[in-house]
């Protein structure tokens, strides 16, 4: 057996509540509360619509619920309508590291599949994120699972879907193996979905891996087997959280804007410049510093400066500097109104020049340093750098600022009354004391549904 998924194994029947320290409880409840506002924050949006409309054809005598409607479907296709709605307005978490990262909030949706499949609660979806934070964020860390294709969120999350989704499935050594070798085989990335105008796959394709990991544990929890694996040049994988180890979940951030993680703190920089740039035909150029992964992401294709959809403008740098530095802040009515599209913001964005800086590749991945120069036609320089934005997990958002970003979502898009909206906080709030999912889960349908 493959020594990483032999580890995996070991780790994953090991883990229990009890070792999880209250800080990572805590934190796991956060993002539980921040996950599912992201999802309902999509509520309206044209892949939620597709994704509910197809689970709602499935069926299954261990049904798990799908948020907004309350569709009763299979767990693995839960997995995916969920995951797909947490992913859209790329305002979930993010984690990275040297070699790799992504988004581990994408755990959710697998973790609420299969702890409501076996009837299950608060406490099971705690223990089910720390997981599959450890094993996705692990892989990110070692630089992936094959290295053929590296570090990649995509196959990372499908293991971290397959290793969780066995554990509260109740898989023994034998099953779960056959499960994460059945996972690997049917997922095998690309990485298109991160090139050129981008599409509703860049929501689509960690949920899918899920999905694939939630179906694989189901099929081996059967007798189905899969084919073994031993790659030729493992990576070698760190120790998992625990045992006085510190655990991956509280290295992950939060999102302020509904932006790709990278330009966070390019954001916060335009907030800052903006009092002091009175007009914007005042600028002659706007000039970028930023680390190899920004730059890669979200700043290096021409796509960037031309986006034509929703997908394509959160990981677009010049734009989402532009429309800071012209509004103030950057939030979903942007996209909902697209922006993108504008003269007057396209202009601005083509005032705007990016590249790599020493400075920020040094500070990278402990800081995720931009730095910004607006040069005035005056010939005055105005400059400003950021590293730490708010919701870095240095910087992390208070339990205020979490409910401020959960509130619009839930009932602006979401639909959902106030007083449900605070039945559904103090749920999450108080998670461990839940005994079965579903009561949370019932609280993200709005009453027209």
């Amino acid at each position: 057996m493959d020594q990483r998924i032999e580890k995996m194994i070991s780790y994953a029947h090991g883990l229990t509540y009890e070792d999880l320290p209250d800080e990572v409880v805590v934190r796991a409840k956060e993002l539980v509360l921040d996950t599912i506002g992201c999802a309902l924050g999509a509520a309206q949006s044209p892949p939620a619509g597709i994704v509910r409309s197809v689970a709602s054809r499935v069926t299954s005598s261990t049904p798990a619920t799908v948020m907004i409607s309350g569709t009763r479907t299979t767990p693995d296709m839960a997995t995916f309508a969920n995951g797909v709605m947490a992913r859209y307005l790329d305002w979930n978490d993010g984690y990275f590291g040297l070699h790799g990262g992504g988004h581990p909030s994408d755990m959710l949706a697998p973790t609420l599949a299969a702890v409501e499949a076996v009837r299950g609660g608060g406490k099971e979806v705690i223990l089910g994120l720390a997981l599959g934070y450890e094993i996705q964020c692990g892989l990110a860390d070692a630089g992936g699972m094959d290295v053929k294709i590296g570090g990649n969120q995509t196959l990372d999350g499908g293991m971290g879907a397959v290793v969780l989704g066995s554990r509260i499935l109740g898989l023994n050594r034998e099953q779960m193996a056959h499960a994460i070798n059945l996972a690997i085989a049917a997922c095998r990335p690309l990485g298109q979905q991160s090139r050129g105008q981008l599409s509703h796959w860049k929501e689509a394709h960690v949920a899918n891996a899920s999905r694939n990991g939630i179906f694989c544990a189901m099929m081996a929890a059967e007798g189905l087997t899969g084919p073994e694996f031993d790659f030729a040049e493992p990576t070698q994988l760190l120790p998992f959280g625990g045992e006085g180890r510190g655990f991956r979940i509280m290295e992950a951030g939060i999102k302020h804007f509904p932006a790709g993680y990278f330009s966070q703190s390019a954001i916060e920089t335009m907030q800052e410049l903006r009092p002091q740039v009175r007009r914007l035909e005042d600028i002659k150029a706007i000039r970028l510093q930023t680390f190899p992964n920004g730059f890669n992401a979200m700043g290096s294709d021409p796509s960037r400066w031309r986006p034509t959809n929703h997908e394509t403008a959160d990981h677009s740098l010049p734009f989402v500097m532009a429309v800071a530095l012209m509004e103030g802040d950057l939030t979903t009515r942007h996209y909902d109104q697209e922006y993108y599209l504008r003269p007057d913001v396209r202009a601005v964005m083509d005032k705007i020049t990016i590249r790599v800086g020493e400075e920020c590749v040094q500070a990278w991945p402990d800081q995720s340093l931009n730095i910004v120069e607006v040069e005035l036609q005056s010939g005055e320089v105005l400059g400003a750098q950021v590293g730490l934005p708010l919701g870095h997990h240095k910087h992390p958002m208070t339990d205020a600022n979490l409910e401020h970003k959960f509130r619009p979502m839930a009932e602006e898009y979401g639909k959902l009354p106030s007083s449900q909206v605070d039945r559904l906080l103090n749920r999450i709030r108080h998670l461990e004391e839940v005994q079965d999912i579903s009561e949370v889960l019932r609280l993200t349908v709005g009453p027209s549904n």
